[in-house]
């Protein structure tokens, strides 16, 4: 597994806390900086996550209810057939020049 060296600065409590467990188990400081990353990096990412409030982006309201359906049913009765064929006709013959 390649390791990734990474320099951290820790206040003197954490120091001191760090020797103390050296001197209590049977790991050394960096040993146990990762054994507690690994434990516990998890929960600390839930619990400080920062979750955005879900805001709209645009000040622009959204379509009340059943006003899509009346819109589609609207476009479908206008002829649409029409324009989608007139659409396919305006295009050019495809070519290797292209």
């Amino acid at each position: 597994m390649p390791v990734t060296p990474m320099p951290i600065r820790m206040e003197k409590d954490l120091l001191d806390l760090l020797a103390e467990g050296a001197r209590r188990t049977p790991h050394k400081k960096q040993e146990l900086i990762r054994l507690t990353l690994r434990r516990h990096l998890r929960e600390v990412i839930d619990e400080e996550a920062v979750t955005a409030p879900l805001q709209r982006i645009t000040t622009i309201s959204p379509w009340p209810k059943g006003a899509l359906a009346a819109a589609y049913e609207r476009v479908s009765s206008e002829g649409w057939d029409e324009v989608e064929g007139a659409a396919v006709g305006s295009q050019g013959k495809p070519g290797w020049e292209d």
